[in-house]
Parts: C-alpha cells; sequence; structure tokens
C-alpha cells in the first residue's frame, strides 16, 4: 500500500520506518529501586512488530531524586538503573521501531509522597496542600525552588539523558505536558515566580530551553532530543494557546529540538473532555483535536524542529491529509494501540479501515489507574 503516511523518514543520521508514532503511555510499574518491571515490555514490542516508527517509554519521573511521585515510578538517577531500562529499549528495538525514553518530574505534583518520604518537593512557586482543593490561596504553601536547585535539576536531565543513550535508547523525549513539572512552569496558575524563570513566556519556557540544550551538550546531536509540549491549560486562569505556540517558536529557534509532539497542558481530571484522553471519538469531526494548535505551531517554527500531531486521530485518510497539507510532519496514537498493536501493519498491507478503539478509556480506568498493565477491555489476552 502507497501512502505519504508510510514514507521513511531521515533525521541526520536516524531512519524512522514511518511516519506513524505512538504517543507515550503508562504501561508498567517500576520497582522500589526504580528499575522497569521486565514483564512490562511485551505491549511495547508487539507495536513495534506492529509497524510504529518510534516508541516512548511511559514518564520516568526517576531522574531526580524529588521527581518520583510514588514507591512504584521508574528511576534513571543512577547508573545502577541501566541494565533494566536496555532490556525495554532492545524489546522495542527488536520489533523495529525506535526507541525513546520519555522523561519527567512531578514537581509539585509530587508533593505527598516527596514529604511522606522526608523531602521537599520542588516547584517553580508553590505546592497544595490538598490537590483536591485546587487553586484556593489557603491551600497553598510556598515552595519556590531555589536557582541552584534549578540547576541541579538541568543537570539531572542531562545526566538522565546520558544514562538513556548508555541504554540503547535512540533518544529521549521531555515530558512538558499534563501535570509535569515543566508543565507547572510554564503554567500562569503555578508560575508565579518575577524573576528570570518566571513573568513573560521566555522567561516561563527558559526551563525547557536550558534543559534541551544541557542534553545535547551531554549526548551529541546524533541523540534524538524531543518534546511533548502541553499548549494550553484547560483550568480556568491557566496559558493560553497564543503563548504556548509562542513558547515553541522560542524552544525551536535554540536548535536543541529535533522533533515537538503537541499537547495539553494542565487539565482538569474531572472532566475527561477536558483531557487529553477525550472519550468516545466516533466520528471524524471529533479526531485531531489539536489540529488548530498543531497547525499554528508548524508554521511558527518553521523548519527548526518536526512536529507530530496527536489527539484522537483513528483514520489512515485525515492523517495523510494532515501530512499532505503541511499541518504536521508526523501523526501519533495510544489507545488505538493498546486495542490494536498492529494497527500500522494492518493499514500497510491496503485495509485502510479506521482503529478499532472506541476511546472508551478502560485502558486507564480499570488497569493504569489501578496499577495494573496496560490493557484493552476488548482483549482477551
Amino acid at each position: 500500500m502507497k501512502s505519504i503516511l508510510f514514507e521513511k523518514v531521515r533525521i541526520g543520521k536516524t531512519v524512522l520506518k514511518n511516519r506513524i508514532f505512538m504517543s507515550a503511555a503508562a504501561s508498567y510499574n517500576g520497582t522500589t529501586e526504580g528499575d522497569i518491571d521486565y514483564s512490562d515490555p511485551i505491549l511495547h514490542f508487539d507495536i513495534s512488530n506492529g509497524g510504529c516508527a518510534l516508541i516512548p517509554t511511559g514518564g520516568v519521573s526517576g531522574i531526580h531524586p524529588r521527581g518520583r511521585s510514588n514507591a512504584t515510578r521508574p528511576m534513571l538517577n543512577s547508573d545502577e538503573r541501566i541494565p533494566s531500562f536496555k532490556k525495554f529499549a532492545d524489546k522495542i528495538h527488536k520489533g523495529g521501531a525506535l526507541a525513546i525514553l520519555q522523561m519527567t518530574h512531578g514537581g509539585a505534583c509530587a508533593a505527598a509522597y516527596q514529604f511522606s518520604i522526608g523531602n521537599r518537593p520542588l516547584s517553580p512557586s508553590f505546592y497544595m496542600k490538598n490537590q483536591k482543593k485546587g487553586f484556593k490561596k489557603e491551600n497553598i504553601e510556598n515552595c519556590q525552588a531555589s536557582e541552584q536547585e534549578i540547576f541541579e535539576l538541568i543537570s539531572a536531565f542531562g545526566d538522565a539523558a546520558v544514562r538513556a543513550k548508555k541504554a540503547n535508547f535512540d533518544g529521549i523525549q521531555i515530558h512538558a505536558a499534563h501535570d509535569s513539572l515543566l508543565s507547572q512552569w510554564f503554567s500562569t496558575l503555578y508560575n508565579l515566580r518575577t524573576d528570570s524563570w518566571g513573568g513573560n513566556v521566555k522567561n516561563r519556557c527558559r526551563l525547557h530551553c536550558e534543559i534541551l540544550k544541557e542534553i545535547k551538550n551531554k549526548t551529541g546531536n546524533e541523540f534524538l532530543t524531543v518534546l511533548k509540549l502541553g499548549i494550553e491549560d484547560s483550568l480556568p486562569g491557566g496559558t493560553k494557546a497564543e503563548e504556548g505556540i509562542e513558547a515553541s517558536a522560542i524552544i525551536a529557534s535554540q536548535g536543541n529540538t529535533d522533533i515537538i509532539e503537541i499537547s495539553q497542558g494542565l487539565q482538569d481530571i474531572t472532566d475527561m473532555n477536558s483531557t487529553s484522553m477525550k472519550p468516545n471519538i466516533n466520528s471524524l469531526d471529533k479526531e485531531a483535536y489539536y489540529r488548530d494548535w498543531t497547525k499554528r505551531v508548524k508554521s511558527r517554527i518553521k523548519h527548526n524542529a518536526l512536529v507530530v500531531m496527536q489527539g484522537g486521530l483513528r483514520t489512515p485518510s485525515l492523517m495523510e491529509e494532515i501530512i499532505e497539507n503541511g499541518e504536521a510532519d508526523f501523526v501519533s496514537m495510544c489507545r488505538p494501540y493498546i486495542r490494536e498493536p498492529g494497527i500500522v501493519n494492518r493499514w500497510i498491507s491496503g485495509n485502510m479501515s479506521k482503529a478499532a478503539c472506541t476511546s472508551c478509556n478502560q485502558c486507564a480506568f480499570n488497569h493504569v489507574f489501578k496499577g495494573m498493565r496496560l490493557k484493552c477491555i476488548f482483549n482477551k489476552d
């Protein structure tokens, strides 16, 4: 089957076998020491073997001692963790896809766990005493990261990227969307700083730029750097799309980012329709819900980085249209792979019917949110 979706793409010396990626999903648990449980990369191998070109791990928040949000989040802040991560990368490679390590940090959202182990949380400005009570004045406690802590964090990201390279990953993805520390840092809700790390858009995305620069300096130009960037918060008073698009241009102009994947910023998880996991995507008009943001980013950053569109994509003809129109360089899915790991090969073979995923979100609610392996309820094994 001939399609622009199935064209190979070269980035430096790296060749992607097609234009269809996977967006990260937390499909495993870590040990208390921080290793990835090796029984869990099975699904990632199936997706790789099923035709996907690039697969990131779920978020590895333990790249910094204060980044972990619970006791079973994988960690890569020590060389001792490299062997288990290498097994994960090798499993993805065996199926033919590129292996990307997604690095994140819990920031203020890791406060409860960090306090439980005797640590002070790391935050742009504050943490919430009770996450359910939100941004009420009486619910926030000042906890602004010092400049020394910021530079230690930047160095930790760089060191973790070096370990990822030693573990045979093809690159890293910095998680700067959803509730991650970098999403908090960019958000006008969490970042109340008045120094050079807060205030205007350039200052609020300075940390992103410094981390990406550190990684490139420590790993070299042939090690892919991918940024998952939250463009707009869905919470009242949060960052607006215009700011996120401006940030994408600032970050891309630095020359340290190979690929930018467009996503949601801070989100209200009590309303799934305002999150990156919108339910009931059962018609074409509900697909590609980040299309406008992605088109605007692609237009703004020019050729400074390649762009990935994701967000409810299910129909290959729509994906072809997006690539052919120059709205994005790549497309990405997550939930469809959970039901059909071999969906890309199905399309390549000529069966171009839309993904079978119903976007019911039970893969998350019935499995991941309960600490179990990612699984579709419609699949028997």
